[in-house]
């Protein structure tokens, strides 16, 4: 495995990073108790000390199962979680309010069974929240050494450089990481969220770095991207599953390209999806899976490195999209 700094911090962190959301019950691709920590095990074992989490997964579950792997091995690990969603019924029961953090921040701590969250992300902009508030909370949480540093998830690139300058002049705690959605089939980040990020010396985690599936191949058929009756495996109402990116003829010719590079570089699909990447200067990409086969597989793309005229000739099918909005 290799280690990079997270961000412009001293923190170090595994070039992969694993996405813990498929821990947990509610839904037939999760997986809970002793599948979920084969996966956490086999993680640790292939060197990864990098683990990503959420209060809402699973409500909470996602994180006591975090939690009970690390008891003993907490010192060793980067644990991040994120804050923000529905937690309950009640009118403060979610959003990025100073009452919301504070009783979140306590409940994701007693799940965790650890005294601190090395990267305490707010899970996407809250409208009704002033900045000011939430970054005042983020910093009295750093200065009682609750939470290391702080990160923040897929918003309009004005609200993320607001963030930072209200940061910068107010003197609060500031953004050291972004978690937004970014593969080869998604780049609208590269307009302008990334480059602002790359000025900033923020670091770089994408979810969904294998595009929900899609660039793994299996949905690669006779040149073209296909689904199968019966298959809305992780539709959602932000079109983030796999079926968004059938029937874009672009996508086609991408995955196209994408397997038959791999197999001239005895390498699987998702290895050079998640070397290009790596290439594009991510920190490390949030991989979720429920199998050990699967982890296994995409640890290996560390190991796989592209040249520019490859990493070129991925990206030449890519047309522009509308940008995804997420509130």
């Amino acid at each position: 495995m290799e280690f990079v700094r997270m961000g412009q911090t001293g923190l170090r962190v595994s070039r992969i990073c694993l996405g813990c959301m498929s821990f947990g019950t509610g839904d037939d691709w999760r997986v809970d108790g002793e599948a979920a920590k084969k996966v956490l095990s086999r993680a640790w074992d292939l060197g990864i000390n990098f683990y990503d989490t959420a209060n809402v997964y699973s409500n909470g579950r996602s994180e006591e199962i975090v939690g009970e792997f690390l008891d003993g091995r907490r010192d060793d690990a980067v644990l991040a979680t994120k804050v923000r969603g529905e937690m309950g019924p009640g009118p403060n029961q979610h959003g990025l309010s100073r009452a919301h953090i504070m009783w979140q921040l306590r409940e994701s701590l007693r799940r965790l069974k650890t005294d601190h969250v090395d990267l305490y992300q707010i899970h996407r902009w809250d409208y009704d929240t002033p900045i000011e508030e939430t970054l005042s909370t983020m910093t009295d949480l750093v200065s009682q050494g609750k939470v290391r540093y702080i990160g923040a998830s897929s918003m309009w690139a004005w609200q993320f450089a607001k963030a930072l300058y209200t940061s910068d002049v107010k003197g609060f705690a500031r953004f050291v990481t972004m978690q937004d959605l970014y593969n080869l089939l998604y780049r609208e980040e590269e307009r302008e969220m990334i480059p602002l990020c790359k000025a900033e010396g923020v670091g770089l985690i994408p979810w969904s770095p294998t595009a929900a599936g899609i660039l793994s191949g299996k949905y690669f058929e006779n040149g073209k991207l296909v689904t199968r009756e019966g298959d809305s495996k992780r539709i959602s109402p932000g079109s983030m599953g796999h079926m968004r990116y059938v029937g874009k003829p672009q996508n086609d010719q991408i995955v196209g390209r994408l397997v038959e590079l791999a197999k001239q570089k005895g390498a699987t699909p998702n290895q050079v999806a998640l070397a290009w990447l790596l290439k594009k200067g991510v920190t490390a990409p949030i991989i979720g899976t429920s199998k050990v086969e699967h982890l296994e597989e995409m640890v290996g793309a560390v190991d796989v490195k592209l040249t520019d005229d490859e990493a070129k000739h991925l990206e030449e099918p890519y047309v522009p999209q509308p940008v995804i909005g997420f509130t």
